[in-house]
């Protein structure tokens, strides 16, 4: 905790830094080499905080998954089972060593995530008790990570190293690098709303907007309308006049599109002589594409034999854009609402979205367009990106958090760059998980084997006629 406490004073404090330099660079007077000098400066510090982030959020992952594994150890204890690690280093052996065995035989068809587990592995005389117990152990997620596969006689996939060769090492090397390209966490269930459905069949979201709706005085003996006559509220200052009516419902059908991760094939001498845990490795990459593929659709998606994506949806529900007037009242440039992007053009943007929405509001918005917002400050001269001091507290904008999305346009002419408001008000509706079919026939002249992964999703904004999320719009 100690650690972690200093590591967000000294983000604190080279985030004061960055400020200072932003406040310099404003001044009257200030030589352009001395401004040169600055940016240098504030890119340096810029790099420092977001490499402190990225501390700090190791450090607190690594507490967590020691908090759990001590929670596990002292239910384990209860009940009378606690292993020690070489005890527990061959139960994962064999377990390991038996559900990869499967996954080469090819009882293992489908996988739908933890919770359904690997359909065809455990049926009804198709695997030894071992194999039982190594799916328990996979569906409630204790087996983690058990490198222990031993490498084979080198075979000719050695040779095709792009293909998978690399796998099979001339030594003994556990370790794959994989390059890495970020991708925004939009369908973790902490961005937006996720819907999980059995079935993909039509699926109508159900809304209703009362919003003109309100009690309202009526006289003695007065019938009560259901015409819905408070045509004049909300006016400001003004009372309520008639009667409220019906309720006005709407609704969004919600579909089911069916996406692939692509095909990957695998030789049969991968299969056998491969050092590594080739099925988990398998599994995380169609993770990655999924993510990567869900960032696009969920964020520009059309909506026309595709998912609506958030932004699509946002222009399309009337909301009128928020257009960007510059940064120049925050640095005195002669920057416009076409290339810059100013804090009032924030504070706009938030005030264009109904208070009941902005409690647990957020921004979306691109990471070089957060690099941008960094600089600014206030003509207070504060800056309106503050960093998260306390434990897991997030960094903010205007006091809001926020989440970057690299589908979203960054800063040019009528670029819709910024997003604002409830984004749990945007649904991705998923059908079950993703499913990873493993293909014995189709390519078995060539001696191999492929893995392909589906799934089927669909989204949409449920907006009921108020507008939960507005958007910036760029100057044209």
């Amino acid at each position: 905790m100690s650690k972690l406490k200093d590591l967000r004073e000294k983000r604190a404090n080279v985030a004061t830094q960055m400020a200072g330099f932003l406040t310099e660079m404003t001044k009257e007077g200030v030589t352009t080499e001395r401004k040169a000098e600055l940016r240098t400066s504030w890119d340096k510090a810029n790099k420092e905080v977001d490499d402190l982030k990225g501390d700090i959020d190791r450090i607190e992952a690594q507490d967590k998954l020691e908090s759990e594994t001590r929670a596990q150890a002292i239910r384990q204890e209860e009940r009378g089972t606690v292993l020690t690690d070489d005890e527990q280093k061959v139960r994962e052996s064999r377990y390991r060593k038996s559900f990869f065995e499967s996954m080469k035989q090819g009882e293992i068809v489908s996988l739908v995530g933890k919770n359904e587990g690997l359909n065809g592995w455990n049926r009804a005389g198709n695997g030894s008790e071992a194999r039982r117990r190594a799916l328990d152990e996979y569906r409630q997620g204790r087996v983690v990570e058990m490198r222990d596969q031993q490498a084979g006689t080198q075979s000719l996939t050695y040779t095709q190293g792009a293909a998978g060769g690399f796998f099979v090492p001339a030594g003994f090397v556990y370790d794959v690098e994989i390059a890495t390209k970020y991708f925004a966490p939009i369908a973790d269930g902490k961005v937006i709303k996720i819907l999980e459905t059995a079935t993909g069949n039509l699926l109508p979201y159900p809304t209703n907007n009362d919003t003109s709706e309100a009690w309202s005085i009526i006289g003695e003996a007065s019938q009560v309308s259901d015409q819905g006559q408070t045509s004049n509220y909300p006016t400001s200052g003004t009372a309520p006049s008639g009667q409220a009516g019906n309720l006005t419902m709407g609704v969004v059908n919600f579909g089911a599109w069916k996406g692939s991760t692509g095909l990957v094939r695998v030789s049969l001498e991968l299969l056998q002589d491969s050092a590594f845990d080739l099925e988990d490795f398998l599994k995380q990459s169609f993770a990655v594409r999924l993510g990567r593929g869900y960032e696009f659709y969920l964020t520009r998606g059309t909506g026309v034999n595709q998912p609506t994506g958030i932004l699509t949806a946002v222009k399309a529900s009337g909301q009128a854009a928020t257009i960007a007037t510059g940064s120049s009242t925050n640095d005195g440039s002669a920057n416009t609402g076409s290339n810059s992007i100013g804090s009032n053009d924030l504070i706009s943007l938030e005030h264009s979205i109904d208070p009941t929405y902005r409690r647990g509001a957020r921004f979306m918005l691109h990471d070089n367009t957060l690099k941008t917002i960094k600089q600014l400050l206030d003509k207070y001269g504060r800056p309106l990106w503050v960093p998260g001091l306390s434990v897991n507290a997030p960094d903010t904008i205007l006091g809001y958090e926020y989440v970057i999305n690299q589908s979203m346009p960054q800063i040019a002419a009528a670029a819709d760059t910024v997003l604002f408001g409830s984004l749990q008000k945007f649904i991705m509706r998923k059908v079950r998980d993703l499913s990873v079919l493993r293909l014995d026939e189709r390519f078995a002249d060539f001696g191999e084997v492929a893995f392909i992964g589906f799934s089927r999703i669909d989204s949409n904004l449920v907006d009921a006629g108020v507008h939960p999320i507005g958007f910036l719009e760029m100057h044209s």
